[in-house]
């Protein structure tokens, strides 16, 4: 029976966990979560009793649940949905379209990647949203007798050292199938593609789709055999088999023919029948991750399990069914309700900001782009969905000598999408010493290098935290590491000295800025000094560390009083020195200037690492690389890009997270704030283009909140603490109950027009860029 989900007003509850409790009971009232037995078998083929078939088109969902349930099974899907449960009297009439059907597939060695694990993610954030004139079905059953056992055996093998982490495996979890129907072939193909992607279980390569033809291959199948009997008739008489074949072919032709055309619908997830799982050829991360990040003594030739199921059936976990299924809420308030396009906008050649009443596209005026993008949001909200959108179009509108810089934070789940939707994109993982990592030291001798490492440190942290003489202190102690590593007598004056060789300049520094202790501080300068043996190396030794008393032999300063002298550089270098991935000395390293001088479209991972096996950063250790690398992008930007604008060059910087770069430690804003307000005041000139996001305004500080709340495009989605919704509200000029009421991927956006003429603030439904919609 057919039923049509409607959402509830208001808005549902923010608690994870309570959301997917509810999903779990709604997957067990279906079915989904019962162990299935060796009377599966006769159940399957006289009457089907779990499961739902699920249909979607951009604003409405429908579901169909088997013939003889109670209604508690459709309370419980609805609360799940914060929906209500409509009864319907037939099918609904987008079946009733003569619409060609697609189903989506997976390569039989798919892998997962880290998206896959139960990363805290909210499961809702999944969502279809097919193209207009477009619907996507989701056939759901319970998974068969082996197919649980190849699953668990294929989620060990990917992720072996702790399996049981995979959403997966939680209770619920069902086998379904992805078809998408649309007017035109190749279109239902690409829809198909974009709802299995909607399922977000993190596996790799990616989906795929082609065109259903249900009853085909049993019409091949019949072809092939009358074929072959009608020559086995023509060369050796017998006349039987063609008698016996012919009929196939007619039944065949008759099933085709009077199959309706929403048969794909119907179409249960197929089974595997294979007892046996599928097997791969491991690659070199399978072993690292193994062994924690070593793959050394690893057997080359080892296969391990592949993927479980048949290629077009997809395990579905229940938290994103639900998701899937839930309406979207059309009725929150009618001060949300969609705006029109205006007529400055309806030709807009710039980034797609959403959709309007009308279904009209929404876009910003390309030019405007110099002005710069604010977007705000609470967090599962939309805010980086929307500046996934403006980085696709950004890098499909950039000429080969553009730069595309983002910061991401969130790049264990984020870095797929990117690579998705941008083929040409680079990545660097902070954490992940296999990937390149940006220079902080740049290219010179060792005092260049050293000065503008001290440069960058007071310039992303600002006066409060570095001031002048913590400057002069980083410039010395990197400078004299840097110059004595560079010498060949260094590794034996510390050998004969009893001193140990510092593994990377940022340790040796640490060790001179007392963060090993006063003795190896000082221990490891004579050797230093030693090695270089000039007056140069004695003099920074002696700025650092203060001279020799002439009378007495002994340090002219005390260990405490260095202590307290050197507590603010020996901080920050501590910081660094905890993640020797940043500065191993086997990294390759780049630097901003030959980025941006050949043009790069480059992803940073500011978060957790993309690749299993790889060690987390700490958190100041990641807000302070991620400061110094925006101030170092910032700096050669004012040195490398004058005069771009005029030669028609860009580059283009995307924040996925403020508060991550700015360089703050709680008392002060950070220096980076200097370097947003030049980005918004002076980038024009540079050809640089500002597109920063933040979840609330109150936690980036007034100054910098200011100059955020002062570019040309700011889009907010829902805000509900009052005073969030307070500041959005002023600065998009709208009632607070407004910003307060948005729904689900319904964002409230200011912009101008092409004549730069300011636009009253317009309420838009954002399209669903991280499923491949809109550019």
């Amino acid at each position: 029976m057919w039923y049509e989900l409607e959402a509830l007003p208001g808005v549902p509850a923010e608690d994870a966990a309570a959301y997917v409790n509810r999903a779990r009971k709604a997957a067990a009232a279906l079915g989904l979560a019962d162990r299935p037995g060796w009377d599966s078998w006769w159940r399957l083929l006289v009457h089907r009793d779990d499961g739902m078939v699920l249909l979607a088109d951009r604003t409405r969902r429908w579901v169909c649940l088997p013939d003889g349930v109670d209604g508690q099974v459709v309370r419980l899907v609805a609360d799940a949905c914060h929906a209500r449960a409509c009864p319907l009297e037939g099918a609904p009439e987008v079946l009733e379209r003569r619409l060609v059907w697609a189903h989506a597939v997976f390569p039989a060695s798919a892998t997962l990647a880290r998206t896959a694990r139960d990363t805290g993610v909210d499961a809702h954030e999944s969502r279809f949203d097919p193209a207009d004139g477009g619907v996507v079905a989701v056939n759901v059953r319970r998974q068969g007798v082996w197919e649980t056992r190849r699953a668990k055996n294929w989620l060990a093998d990917e992720f072996n050292m702790a399996p049981d982490q995979n959403r997966l495996q939680e209770t619920g979890v069902g086998a379904c199938r992805v078809v998408a129907g649309m007017p035109r072939g190749a279109d239902a193909v690409r829809e198909a593609r974009r709802a299995g992607t909607a399922l977000g279980l993190g596996v790799t390569p990616g989906v795929a789709a082609h065109r259903s033809r249900p009853g085909f291959a049993l019409l091949m199948t019949s072809v092939i055999m009358c074929l072959l009997a009608a020559l086995a008739c023509v060369l050796w008489g017998a006349w039987w088999p063609l008698a016996v074949s012919a009929p196939l072919v007619v039944a065949a032709v008759a099933r085709m023919v009077r199959m309706p055309a929403d048969a794909p619908v119907w179409q249960r997830p197929r089974h595997w029948w294979w007892p046996h799982a599928r097997t791969r050829r491991m690659e070199t991360s399978d072993f690292k991750s193994r062994s924690a990040g070593d793959d050394g003594g690893r057997r080359r030739g080892r296969r391990a399990k592949a993927y479980a199921y048949e290629r077009s059936t997809f395990p579905v976990p229940p938290g994103t069914l639900m998701a899937l299924a839930a309406p979207l809420a059309r009725e929150r308030g009618v001060q949300s309700a969609l705006s029109h396009c205006p007529p400055e906008l309806q030709d807009a050649d710039g980034p797609l900001l959403g959709v309007a009443v009308d279904g009209q596209p929404v876009r910003m005026p390309a030019a405007v782009m110099w002005d710069g993008i604010a977007l705000l949001g609470k967090p599962g909200g939309g805010k980086s969905n929307s500046m996934h959108g403006v980085q696709q179009w950004a890098c499909a509108h950039s000429n080969p000598d553009d730069s595309v810089v983002v910061f991401e934070a969130k790049g264990v789940d984020s870095f797929p999408i990117l690579h998705r939707l941008n083929p040409r994109m680079r990545f660097m993982d902070l954490a992940d010493a296999r990937t390149p990592m940006i220079s902080l030291l740049g290219e010179g001798d060792a005092w260049v290098r050293a000065q503008r490492f001290a440069n960058l440190m007071h310039g992303a942290l600002g006066d409060q935290q570095i001031g002048p003489k913590s400057r002069l202190q980083l410039t010395d102690s990197v400078a004299l590491t840097l110059r004595a590593m560079d010498s060949p007598r260094f590794a034996q004056v510390c050998a004969s000295q009893g001193v140990a060789v510092p593994a990377t300049w940022v340790d040796g520094a640490f060790t001179l800025l007392f963060g090993h202790g006063a003795r190896a501080g000082r221990a490891l300068a004579r050797a230093m000094a030693c090695a270089l043996d000039d007056d140069e190396a004695r003099e920074t030794v002696e700025r650092l560390h203060g001279g020799v008393n002439e009378r007495s032999g002994r340090p002219a300063v005390s260990d405490g009083q260095l202590f307290q002298l050197l507590n603010a550089p020996m901080n920050k270098m501590g910081l660094l020195a905890g993640a020797p991935q940043l500065t191993d000395p086997s990294r390759r390293t780049v630097t901003w200037e030959r980025l941006l001088a050949h043009g790069v479209q480059l992803a940073i991972n500011t978060g957790d690492p993309a690749r299993p096996g790889v060690a987390a950063m700490g958190e100041d250790a990641r807000r302070l690389v991620n400061a110094l690398l925006f101030q170092g992008l910032r700096l050669q930007i004012g040195e490398s890009c004058m005069g771009w604008q005029e030669r028609g060059r860009r580059v283009r910087v995307f924040v996925d997270e403020l508060t991550e770069i700015t360089g703050a430690d709680g008392r002060d804003e950070g220096g980076n704030v200097a370097a947003v307000e030049w980005l918004r005041s002076r980038g024009r000139a540079y050809g640089a283009e500002l597109c920063a996001g933040t979840q609330y305004p109150e936690q980036i500080g007034e100054r910098l909140m200011s100059c955020l709340l002062g570019l040309r495009t700011i889009g907010c989605y829902a805000q509900l603490a009052p005073s969030s919704a307070q500041i959005m509200a002023a600065a998009l000029n709208v009632d607070p109950s407004q910003i307060r009421a948005l729904g689900e991927h319904v964002m409230c956006v200011r912009t101008t027009g092409r004549d730069n003429t300011a636009l009253p603030a317009l309420t838009v439904a954002v399209p669903w860029f991280d499923g491949g919609h809109g550019v």
